[in-house]
Order: structure tokens, then C-alpha cells, then sequence
């Protein structure tokens, strides 16, 4: 079983570049692209009704370029500018035209913007890349409402009326860690395998408590060995699965890392000791919903990396707010210096919903320069 680690991390963030929809926050904008006259029109009704949206046109347009639309002079060098600075395409062109010019920018679907093809009378949206989680099917509805015409979907669940785990999954605030699973899991809940699905919270129960097939697996079978593991499954927990399990990774965002740290602690040592109690502990760090530690610590260049390399926020607390939380491991040290009994196991606590709604996972664990603590959201 496949498992995500700080280097795996690391590593896949020097391979991708900004265009990653975990940054899509920065890429708020839709690019309408039309080429003909009779397209543009219809390009800029559009964009008078949706929102975020930019006509992109052939220069010799004029009129369109008075009324707002951006000119280029090569479809290939727009198109291209567009997919890494959009997230969402509307084209406005023939389907052979947009395959051709998306084929060699493809990388993944967690990544690429979504991509909706549509015809010069406004007949057909077709929904083209990026369906489910870059929101190209949901695009695809929205513009066929302006336009009156017909969504064009072809994903399978749209198609059979079932849910789609990866849209699920983003629904529920849960990160697919395995995403190489993701069809294999979906084509098998379409064609009713026989799958297990480990969800001790029944996450999922609301929109598959109808699935054929589906066998819900309890702790305790889990803890008698009842798991097939020629079987695919589902497993929706922060803890990590069996080894001999066959299944996809569905992460709910529910620990909540708590550090503290002396001035100049590398992010290295942050992140080693963020791993060796995550291993230790058998939890997988895409559970990680936030870190957090005190307001001092808002300029620690280390803690910001850290958090950086996790691609997760960082939550500060107060003095004030911190010593209001009972912990179990108070530092008469740290209270000599700071002003506090507790950082890690304060901060992580007081960020996963405070006394009496959180509950720590990994009380305070320590290396030379930095403290750390895993709380859980409950």
C-alpha cells in the first residue's frame, strides 16, 4: 500500500509547477475563446452573464475588442497561456480544433482547468476535460443555460445516476491520496463489485447506503481479520490501512499538527518530527487539515516552510488564548521563556475545536528545537 511521505511530498511539489489546482484560488477567471464572427457574438452574450469570465479573440474582431475582448494573433500561444492562468475554458470552436490543442498540455486531473467545448449557435456544451473535479460538467450546465442549449455529459455516474468518489470526496473535504485507485474504485461501484468499505464515521453511508455490492466494514470485523484482501476497497480514515489491503485512500481533513519551535528551527527538523510521529502513530499526513502554534511564531521562516511543504495553513494563537487549554504535558521551560505552559498540545487543541470538542492523538513528542502534537477533530 502506497503511502505518502514528507519526501513524496517534497518531491511532487518540485515537479509541479504554479498550475496546480491546489493553487486554484489564483486562477479565478474562465477564458471564453472564440474564432469566428458569429462565435464571438455568442462568446461575448456569455460573458455578460458569467461571472469571472474574459472573451479571448482573433485581433482582426474589432468590435469585439471594443467591447472588452482580448485580442491574440496565434490560437496554439492563447491556449496555451490560458491553461496555466484559468480555471475554466470555454471554446467556442469545433471539438477536433480543442482536442488537438489540449492533447500535449494534458498533466492530470486534479490539475488541468476545466474545459468546455461549445457550437457557434449555442446548440451543445460539451463537457471535454475536467469534468467532476475541475467542475467542466457543472460549467458545461451553466453555459447551456445562457445559451439555452443541451449540457453534453458522458462521465459515467452523471450518465447512470451514481455518485462520483472523487466528487465526494472534494464535497466531504476529504484528500484522495492514492489517486491511481479513483477509476479502478469508480468503474467498480458503476459495475457493482463486490467492494468493502471501511467508514467508521459512515462519511460516505448518505450517498452509497444504496450501492450494490457494497459490504460496510465494522472495527471489529477489521480487528478479526476479515478483510479480503483479493477484494478492492474503500478506506476512509485518517489511520493507515492493512498493508495486504487493495484499496483508495479517502483522507477526512480532521488532525490538526500543533508546533512549537526556537527561533531558526529548520522546516526539516519541523517536518522529520511531523513524520516520525505520524509513522509512529500509523496516521497519514493528507489527514493534516491545519497546523498551529503561537503568534510569536508568525514570522518562523522554519514553521513557514513547514507548512509550505504540507501545503497547509498555519493557525496562530494568543498567550491569552493558549493558556486557557488544559494540557497534559505543561513545560515549566517553556513557561519561563514564552509566557505559556504549552504550545504544540495548546495550539493543536484549541485549533481542532478547543476544550472538550478535540482530543489528542499524540500528546507532545520533541527533538532538540521543536515540539509537535496531533490533535483530532471530533
Amino acid at each position: 500500500m502506497m503511502k505518502t511521505s514528507i519526501t513524496a511530498i517534497v518531491a511532487r511539489r518540485q515537479r509541479r509547477p504554479v498550475t496546480d489546482r491546489e493553487r486554484s484560488a489564483k486562477k479565478a477567471n474562465i477564458g471564453i475563446i472564440a474564432l469566428t464572427r458569429h462565435g464571438v457574438g455568442l462568446a461575448l452574450q456569455i460573458q455578460a452573464k458569467l461571472p469571472g469570465s474574459t472573451c479571448y479573440v482573433p485581433s482582426r474582431h474589432q468590435f469585439a475588442l471594443a467591447m472588452g475582448a482580448r485580442g491574440f494573433n496565434r490560437l496554439a500561444e492563447v491556449f496555451a497561456d490560458l491553461w496555466g492562468d484559468c480555471r475554466a475554458l470555454v471554446c467556442i470552436m469545433a471539438t477536433g480544433i480543442v482536442v488537438r490543442l489540449v492533447a500535449p498540455l494534458l498533466r492530470h486531473k486534479s490539475q488541468d482547468p476545466a474545459v468546455v467545448v461549445l457550437d457557434e449557435r449555442g446548440q451543445f456544451a460539451i463537457s471535454l476535460v475536467s469534468g467532476h473535479l475541475g467542475g467542466a460538467n457543472r460549467l458545461a450546465h451553466e453555459v447551456a443555460a445562457i445559451t439555452g442549449g443541451q449540457a453534453v455529459i458522458t462521465t459515467a455516474s452523471d450518465v447512470q445516476g451514481r455518485p462520483a468518489l472523487d466528487l465526494l470526496a472534494q464535497r466531504l473535504g476529504m484528500a484522495v491520496e492514492n489517486t491511481a485507485l479513483l477509476a479502478r474504485a469508480a468503474r467498480g461501484l458503476l459495475e457493482e463489485e463486490r467492494i468493502w468499505v471501511f467508514d467508521p464515521e459512515r462519511r460516505l453511508m448518505p450517498y452509497l447506503a444504496e450501492a450494490s455490492g457494497v459490504r460496510w466494514l465494522s472495527r471489529e470485523e477489521l480487528d478479526r481479520g476479515d478483510l479480503a484482501p483479493d477484494r478492492l476497497g474503500i478506506w476512509v480514515s485518517e489511520l493507515q490501512p492493512p498493508s495486504s489491503a487493495k484499496c483508495l485512500l479517502l483522507r477526512p481533513r480532521n488532525l490538526v499538527v500543533g508546533v512549537g519551535c526556537n527561533r531558526g528551527t529548520k522546516a526539516e527538523e519541523i517536518l522529520g518530527l511531523i513524520q516520525e510521529a505520524f509513522s509512529d502513530l500509523r496516521l497519514a499526513l493528507p489527514a493534516i487539515r491545519n497546523l498551529a502554534s503561537i503568534d510569536l511564531k508568525e514570522d518562523e521562516p522554519g514553521l513557514v516552510e513547514a507548512a509550505h511543504t504540507l501545503q497547509r495553513p498555519v493557525q496562530f494563537y494568543s498567550r491569552d488564548q493558549l493558556e486557557s487549554m488544559n494540557v497534559p504535558n505543561p513545560s515549566a521551560t517553556v513557561q519561563s521563556h514564552i509566557g505559556v505552559a504549552s504550545v504544540c498540545e495548546a495550539a493543536a487543541l484549541l485549533s481542532a475545536g478547543g476544550q472538550g470538542r478535540a482530543r489528542l492523538v499524540a500528546g507532545k513528542r520533541k527533538t532538540a528545537n521543536a515540539t509537535v502534537a496531533v490533535a483530532r477533530v471530533d
